[in-house]
């Protein structure tokens, strides 16, 4: 059975513009950000991009791309996010 997990985000919202000015996460959370684009839905978001994707998924793939890298662990490539490799050994991992 899973476990429920509670997560604390703090966000500046402009409700007249209607976009997030500021968010402040711990890192658990960001850690879920990043484990989403190391999905295959990474390259999705990467092809769909140039085709003038728009959404938060969209938006998170641009932001990560364009963070600098004093913003990663030293071991941490941005492009292990970006561009993720996918073996063979992936799908046997798979829970069925």
């Amino acid at each position: 059975m899973a476990t429920s997990t509670t997560v604390t985000l703090k966000l500046l919202i402009d409700t007249k513009g209607q976009r997030v000015l500021y968010a402040e996460a711990g890192k658990d959370f960001v850690d879920f950000l990043f484990n989403i684009l190391i999905l295959p839905v990474g390259t999705v978001i990467r092809l769909l991009a140039k085709e003038g994707m728009v959404g938060c998924l969209a938006n998170l793939y641009e932001r990560v791309e364009n963070l600098g890298d004093t913003y990663f662990q030293p071991t941490t490539n941005k492009d292990t996010l970006l561009k993720p490799n996918y073996s063979s050994s992936l799908a046997t991992n798979v829970p069925r």
